[in-house]
């Protein structure tokens, strides 16, 4: 299996701020409603190519059933799912490349409009680490679960790139080399993110950050997504969207959308 990035939860305190906060950085979003354990509601950034960014956020009723820690703080994107025909089969295949998992877990949330959406999820490797995707299989018609994007027509058309925050970048290149069968990655170096690979045509960067804002991060939540980018003509974008801290990372051109505490940018498509 390849990785194909369904969504990214990101993970906020208060849904109604995160909703105006995402709004006036000219990303629309969509109230999903109320997760079926409700501890969880969340809202979404639907992109043109179907991928979503999935605002995240506890409702206090209970404590939340997936990343609690990375709730309790609004750290923003915390894991990342990819799609699978199969949840099952695709546990059954990563066990015997002796990685942990658990699953698969049925899940479900009802919309504002009532539509009830029901999907299957699976989780790889350890509880506190999230470098690894999780999977997940609709179980009601997909477009119950992810509406029609409101970018259409926009310098944005996906998720680029996911920045995943790890303890040893050699050891997690061997670990996705043997689990997904990867080509050998490129390598750069940045300020922020630290050494970092890219496996070329793939939507996320390895990253082992050595100081700074990451390396916190990566202390308090753990091992997992610090970043991430949509893919977008850089150009047009600074029309529409309020970007600062432009930089080159593997020859593409990269900026982050401000009010995001460098969590949340645009990459140059191709």
């Amino acid at each position: 299996m390849r990785p194909v990035v369904d969504h990214v939860p990101f993970a906020v305190r208060d849904l109604a701020e995160a909703n105006a906060r995402f709004e006036r950085a000219g990303l629309p979003t969509t109230s999903g409603g109320t997760h079926g354990d409700g501890t969880t509601e969340m809202a979404q950034v639907v992109l043109p190519d179907g991928s979503y960014l999935e605002l995240l956020a506890p409702t206090g009723e209970g404590d939340p059933g997936f990343w609690p820690t990375a709730l309790a703080v609004g750290a923003g994107p915390c894991a990342w799912g990819v799609q699978s025909g199969s949840v099952h089969n695709e546990l059954q295949r990563v066990i015997t490349h002796d990685v942990r998992v658990d699953g698969p877990h049925r899940a479900s949330r009802s919309r504002p409009d009532g539509t009830h959406v029901e999907w299957d999820m699976g989780f790889l490797g350890p509880d506190d680490r999230e470098v690894l995707p999780f999977l997940i299989a609709d179980r009601t018609p997909r477009d119950y679960r992810v509406p029609d994007s409101e970018l259409y027509g926009s310098p944005v058309s996906g998720i680029g790139w996911i920045v995943i925050a790890v303890r040893d970048l050699n050891a997690t290149i061997e670990e996705f080399h043997d689990l997904f069968r990867l080509p050998e990655p490129k390598t750069d170096v940045d300020t922020r993110f630290g050494e970092l690979a890219w496996f070329p045509e793939q939507s996320f960067v390895l990253a082992e950050p050595t100081d700074g804002q990451v390396a916190d991060r990566l202390d308090s939540i753990g091992p997992g997504p610090a970043a991430v980018f949509l893919s977008a003509e850089i150009d047009r974008a600074r029309n529409r969207f309020p970007l600062e801290g432009a930089r080159s990372l593997f020859d593409h051109r990269l900026a982050f959308i401000e009010e995001f505490d460098g969590r949340l940018g645009l990459v140059s498509r191709g």
